[in-house]
């Protein structure tokens, strides 16, 4: 593992720029607690404990509307299977660190997972890139997985489902095919398309809101509920690019 830790101005930015910036981790994931203390060392975060697996019982968190396991099937959600307990632990860690952000009133938080890694190559545009950022973006990506690289392929696809989306072959609708694939804003960053992970992102006041909302029960995982939002128009999200943090999984919350 690398013994590089968070460049000072970096570490600063990010305190000055975010309202705060939370770790979500288990009590028990110790080798990933000496991790990102490494990792990490020299920003300024709070630890979010997540919820545990262990202490779950998904027939009971069925039962107490806490997941809706019947909409969790729906295709547009990727889990026709439903959600298993590590999934919806997952899915609350987040939610209720949402919750936190609307009800303490912060505007602008950083959220990492505990098995993100920086791309210390990268970190020097990071400043720069998050100055970009229109006033009233809600959810950004620093680090995420799927149409990273646009390329000749990943068009086609998107204009094969933009041509079938009318007539309900596949899950995608008119809207969120049209926004399947990143687009164009700036010189670093990009209007998020279908994206998979949460390691590292940020939200606003009003995302945060808006995802509770979406997760009251928890219906899907948080990667597939945030892509329902961004993919219908509901969240103005973006990605950066280059990505600032990648990940080393697997991580215990899920």
């Amino acid at each position: 593992m690398t013994t590089q830790s968070l460049p000072p101005e970096v570490c600063a930015f990010l305190k000055n720029y975010f309202d705060k910036i939370y770790i979500i981790t288990l009590n028990r994931a110790h080798d990933r607690h000496a991790m990102f203390k490494k990792l990490l060392s020299g920003l300024d975060y709070q630890i979010f404990r997540a919820v545990d697996k262990q202490d779950l019982n998904r027939a009971d968190l069925i039962r107490r509307g806490v997941y809706d396991d019947q909409t969790a099937r729906h295709p547009r959600y990727r889990h026709v299977e439903g959600l298993s307990e590590g999934q919806i632990a997952c899915s609350l860690s987040h939610r209720q660190l949402h919750e936190k952000i609307v009800r303490e009133g912060y505007e602008r938080v950083l959220i990492f997972e505990d098995d993100v890694v920086p791309v210390f190559e990268q970190l020097h545009q990071l400043a720069d890139t998050l100055r970009q950022l229109p006033q009233n973006w809600e959810l950004l990506y620093l680090g995420y997985t799927k149409n990273e690289e646009l390329n000749l392929k990943q068009q086609v696809k998107q204009q094969f489902y933009k041509l079938t989306s009318p007539f309900g072959l596949l899950r995608w609708t008119p809207k969120e095919a049209a926004r399947y694939l990143p687009r164009p804003y700036s010189a670093n960053l990009r209007l998020a398309g279908l994206h998979d992970c949460t390691h590292a992102y940020a939200v606003s006041r009003s995302a945060a809101e808006k995802l509770v909302k979406a997760q009251h029960p928890v219906i899907a995982i948080i990667d597939a509920m945030i892509s329902v939002l961004v993919l219908n128009g509901e969240l103005n999200a973006f990605v950066t690019l280059p990505k600032f943090f990648d990940q080393q999984g697997p991580s215990y919350i899920g």
